[in-house]
């Protein structure tokens, strides 16, 4: 494992935990065993940090997920079942947090909020086109299981969109 790859597991621990409103360098740094200066020599600067953070969350969420998913593209309606099987076992609640949270700071104006959210969102949504049978209802799935998210997490009981 390289060093820059250490930082980053422990970096993403540190948002998963914290939330990115406490993802400072200095706190992060310590998290990651390192300097702020070593973590801007390998990521370039804070919001390089937080991206790289932010990416990897990304990263094994998709991991997770591929784990419950068969190896071909399905239905959108298979697609949403599988998605909702995760879901709602709560084993995402914190990457929810995380990506609300990001989502938030760039609706209040937040331009590396706005460009670090909109790279990990692509990713994602990208993700999704390829497990589809029909890639052009990506942009549908991703907005019903994300607003399934921000309603579970206000504390409204909806049942899961069924894609």
């Amino acid at each position: 494992m390289t060093e820059k790859l250490k930082y980053t597991d422990a970096l993403a621990d540190f948002v998963l935990a914290h939330g990115v409103s406490a993802a400072s360098l200095r706190p992060m740094a310590k998290a990651a065993g390192t300097s702020d200066r070593m973590l801007v020599y390998h990521y370039g600067s804070k919001a390089g940090v937080i991206e790289a953070a932010l990416r990897e969350i990304a990263t094994r969420n998709m991991q997770d997920l591929e784990a419950a998913l068969p190896p071909k593209p399905l239905p959108a309606k298979d697609l949403m079942a599988v998605l909702g099987m995760v879901a709602q076992s709560g084993q995402f609640d914190p990457v929810y947090a995380v990506f609300f949270e990001l989502a938030a700071l760039a609706l209040r104006g937040d331009e590396s909020a706005k460009s670090i959210g909109h790279a990990v969102a692509t990713h994602f949504l990208d993700w999704t086109r390829v497990r589809l049978t029909e890639p052009e209802r990506a942009p549908e799935l991703l907005a019903a299981v994300e607003g399934w998210g921000m309603l579970n997490g206000l504390g409204l009981d909806v049942p899961f969109p069924s894609g």
